[in-house]
């Protein structure tokens, strides 16, 4: 049983929840990947919910939707899927997105991404996942080969 996490930006096109329901049903089917774990920022972190949500009904599969601040649940959530790890108990508000971040990567062998540039906390999330060695899928523009 394995584990994976999304990581991107916060602006991510419609098209790509299409790419991502095809990668997850791969990773699910072909990799024996049961647990994922989902943000709750941005457009990216709604597709993979949602998404996630959708394959739910096929597969049995765990989402774990992993909170970075206890009061900034959006509505499409399921509060019944919701964590807030203890890390984040006495974090500071503005790094609360980060230690949030770290701690899905911690849990996960596999990492499906959205990264079209260098120039941001996702890039550096993603440099993290390669030194730890994991299975990353960007369906973004960014060329991981260059990384």
């Amino acid at each position: 049983m394995y584990c994976c996490t999304f990581i991107g930006h916060r602006d991510c096109v419609p098209e790509t929840q299409n790419k991502l329901y095809n990668v997850i049903e791969l990773l699910i089917k072909e990799y024996n990947v049961t647990t994922f774990y989902v943000g709750t920022h941005g457009s990216f972190d709604y597709y993979a919910y949602t998404t996630l949500c959708e394959l739910e009904k096929i597969y049995d599969i765990k989402i774990i939707v992993v909170l970075a601040y206890l009061n900034n649940i959006p509505d499409y959530f399921d509060r019944e899927k919701t964590i807030f790890p203890d890390v984040l108990e006495k974090s500071p508000f503005k790094f609360a997105v980060i230690k949030r971040n770290n701690y899905m990567i911690e849990k996960s062998q596999f990492l499906i991404c959205c990264i079209d540039h260098t120039f941001s906390n996702s890039y550096n999330f993603i440099k993290k996942a390669i030194s730890k060695k994991m299975k990353i899928i960007n369906l973004g523009k960014l060329d991981m080969n260059k990384i």
